[in-house]
């Protein structure tokens, strides 16, 4: 349980580096540090991550069943309309971490997690 808080906490962390970089008040500020922000902060802050995801069965970020941590890597960096308005650059951002790219991949796969995300109610949340 302790493995997967930490794992959660992390996120916070991600999304306070993301809203600070989309905070600046110049325009071109702002693109050059969300620019950043996926180039090289995102990146690096996942492969830290990934060193401390304990070893394991896989393909699951801790055991060998999905857990909370997975769902909540899997809304931040892979689901469609998660957190990123980049989509494609938060997903750039873990495939250099093989660990986190598996489990996003076997999360992508959950039958009953597609069809939430197919039917769920479009939401600020």
């Amino acid at each position: 349980a302790a493995q997967i808080d930490q794992l959660c906490e992390t996120i916070i962390d991600f999304k306070a580096a993301y809203n600070k970089a989309k905070g600046a008040s110049d325009a071109a500020e702002k693109e050059a540090a969300v620019n950043k922000y996926f180039a090289e902060d995102l990146a690096a802050s996942l492969a830290l991550a990934e060193k401390s995801i304990p070893a394991g069965p896989g393909p699951f970020l801790v055991g060998s069943k999905v857990s909370y941590a997975d769902l909540v890597f899997y809304m931040f960096l892979a689901s469609p309309g998660g957190f990123h308005d980049n989509a494609e650059g938060a997903k750039a951002a873990f495939q250099g971490c093989p660990k986190i790219k598996a489990a996003m991949e076997a999360v992508d796969k959950i039958p009953e997690l597609k069809e939430w995300i197919a039917t769920r109610k479009e939401t600020m949340f």
